[in-house]
């Protein structure tokens, strides 16, 4: 299995690596538009591959650093693509404020400006609107144009940043316990390499901003926390939303820090400074583009867009005081908050989705990568320059990059009315583990699996077989090796169900009878639970024992579902505090469907993680029929979904049929 890994990891790759090359040949001088749309599809699916067949078996330290040299090359290759035009006014900008001039005094078009003209002040937009960037955000601009007035500077620069972005993410990703394989989600995303190494947007130092300053909080440096906070709204006053929740919980003692980075850039701009805000006005309150909820509210109103913005601030601040009052987690409250920015933005350029995702990484979630691959649509603009008109993103493509992130957002959201405006808990470190084994007649496969629960690292406090009836040496092998035995009715989640009763431990691994563990399963599992209070448990992870490209692509469903859906299967190796468990009234005592109905019970109470693998399970029952076997599934959970939702128990029939209908 290895092997088809490395080979579709390696093909993935080169679809990936291919895609960046394009900007580097003349057919994107021929046609930009088609070019710029061909590339993004292409390097998303090579993205998609990436993490999906992301090779096995390599330490922590191997996979960092494997994902930044493909990230380093990937931007690499992308600093073909043009710049945005933003970047001419960042030059300009910048220019003018290293001669001593204020960018906040007048228009750039003002005669006032007259003695600065140059190709860069020709090519410029908005040229009749002042501008509406903070004062640090200018004096980067006037450094990096005074080292060196081209693009390409800004380009260097952007990209250095970016890699400290994916140094940041990486250890985010150490310091909650999860899988750094999930860096991909950011780093090789086509919407962060277009909007970055390729056109050249300076959002991605507030990006990097926010994401150190949640990573101080995270270690408890408030100063520092204060302080990277200030310079990100000092860069972008988009990052001003995170002050309220940060005086709200993030220890507000420390908050005169941050007056340094907001105040003395400003001191250099002093008597122009006010003009700014009317800027940020003219760019935001008074103009609207492709935001998708201004949009809805705006066409309601009939077109007044100052009365959209004002309804549109009121439901975000609302949103917002709810995330101060209830999420007590510094880094889900900056996602939450960010990502409603965005949304109720009046106006949205596919970059400023670019704020999201690094915390996609840590929180990986599929309506915001579907999100991340419809932006693409955003480039059908190119056509209407291509054709000497003005600059216009068709209202189709809006729809088509808008409506299908909001319909798998509205089905991902299917468990926020489940908090009912309660505050997010924060569960206590785990301590003890129990291994729970639901088994029947598994005795040619009960010791290996026994053995390797017994070889883990970190020792488990106590491994429990659940026998369901078994009329072979399976109980007897068990008790030898050490197991409590347990016995109960058959049905894998009676038998669980069962074990539970009698467990003692805080956190609960169920393994089945023909899995092997890997010698760190236990260790993963302890880390993320102990360093990440708000999940509840998840997925191990798994892999088949023996190879072949069907199986293979179960394992990637396998790993999509539990990391994107956060619905595991219970070959997985489903794990759980035994706390959250009674939350949520016990354990589902289904004889079939128990591991969905368990995955389902826990995001309607918390977080789920898919960990990096550690269980590989026998392949017996893909043996044959794989086409037949995979449709009986998909149409088991399908039906056992719809019925879940009318509030009826079907899972006996549903366990009928799926064992061949003897029962």
């Amino acid at each position: 299995m290895r092997n088809i890994r490395l080979v579709c990891f390696a093909c993935s790759l080169a679809l990936f690596f291919s895609a960046a090359a394009l900007h580097w040949t003349h057919w994107t001088v021929i046609d930009k538009a088609s070019m710029m749309l061909l590339s993004y599809g292409i390097m998303f699916s090579g993205f998609a591959g990436a993490w999906l067949c992301f090779p096995d078996g390599l330490s922590v330290s191997r996979k960092i650093a494997l994902i930044v040299l493909i990230s380093l090359l990937a931007r690499i290759l992308m600093m073909a693509v043009p710049v945005s035009d933003d970047v001419y006014r960042y030059l300009w900008e910048g220019k003018i404020t290293a001669a001593g001039e204020s960018p906040y005094r007048f228009p750039a078009d003002h005669a006032h400006y007259a003695s600065y003209r140059d190709t860069y002040w020709e090519r410029m937009n908005h040229k009749d609107k002042l501008t509406a960037y903070p004062p640090l955000a200018e004096l980067v601009f006037a450094a990096v144009s005074s080292m060196a007035y081209t693009p390409w500077a800004f380009k260097l620069v952007f990209v250095i940043a970016d890699l400290c972005l994916i140094g940041v993410l990486i250890a985010l990703l150490k310091q909650y316990g999860m899988d750094v394989r999930n860096t991909i989600f950011y780093a090789f995303n086509p919407l962060t390499l277009f909007a970055i190494a390729g056109e050249a947007h300076f959002d991605v130092l507030m990006v990097l901003a926010v994401m150190l300053s949640v990573l101080c909080l995270e270690r408890r440096a408030y100063a520092w926390s204060w302080l990277w906070l200030g310079i990100a709204v000092q860069i972008k006053i988009a990052a001003i939303v995170l002050i309220p929740y940060y005086l709200w919980r993030c220890n507000w003692r420390y908050s005169w820090v941050s007056l340094a980075p907001l105040i003395l850039p400003s001191f250099y701009f002093m008597d122009t400074l006010p003009n700014m805000l009317h800027g940020l006005w003219a760019f935001g309150g008074m103009h609207a583009f492709n935001g998708p909820l201004h949009s809805v509210i705006d066409y309601l109103l009939q077109r007044e867009d100052v009365w959209a913005t004002g309804v549109t601030i009121v439901l975000f601040g609302s949103f917002a005081l709810w995330v101060n009052r209830t999420v007590n987690s510094p880094l889900k409250a900056a996602y939450l908050l960010i990502a409603a920015l965005v949304l109720s933005s009046p106006v949205v350029h596919y970059w400023y989705i670019l704020w999201i995702f690094p915390f996609i990484a840590l929180y990986p979630s599929l309506s915001w990568l579907v999100l991340s691959l419809t932006s693409g649509v955003y480039f059908t603009s190119l056509y209407s320059v291509e054709r000497g008109e003005s600059w216009y993103l068709p209202v189709w493509a809006m729809w088509v990059m808008w409506l299908p992130f909001l319909l798998v957002l509205a089905y991902e959201l299917r468990f926020f009315a489940s908090f009912k405006r309660r505050p997010a808990a924060r569960w206590q470190k785990p301590e003890t583990l129990s291994v729970v084994i639901p088994a029947l007649n598994e005795s040619r496969q009960i010791k290996n699996c026994l053995l390797a629960v017994k070889s883990m690292q970190r020792q488990v406090d106590e491994i429990i077989v659940c026998d369901g009836g078994s009329s072979d040496q399976t109980a007897a092998i068990a008790k030898q090796l050490g197991a409590r035995v347990v016995s109960t009715q058959s049905g894998r989640g009676t038998q669980i169900r069962a074990g539970l009763e009698v467990a003692n431990a805080d956190v609960v691994l169920v393994v089945h009878a023909d899995c092997i563990c890997g010698t760190d399963v236990s260790q993963k599992i302890m880390n993320v639970l102990a360093r990440s209070p708000d999940v509840v448990g998840g997925a191990v992870g798994q892999r088949f024992k023996t190879s072949n490209i069907r199986l293979f692509v179960i394992e990637m469903l396998n790993d999509a579902r539990a990391a994107l859906g956060g619905a595991s299967f219970g070959d997985q190796g489903q794990f759980f505090r035994t706390a959250a468990i009674n939350k949520m009234g016990g354990f589902p005592d289904y004889p079939l469907m128990e591991d969905v109905e368990l995955s389902l019970r826990m995001m309607g109470i918390g977080r789920t993680v898919l960990l990096d693998g550690g269980i590989r399970n026998s392949a017996r029952q893909w043996q044959q029929a794989f086409v037949k076997r995979i449709w009986l599934i998909v149409k088991l959970v399908f039906v056992f979904r719809l019925n879940r939702l009318l509030q009826r128990d079907v899972t006996q029939k549903l366990y009928a049929i799926y064992y061949g209908g003897k029962k």
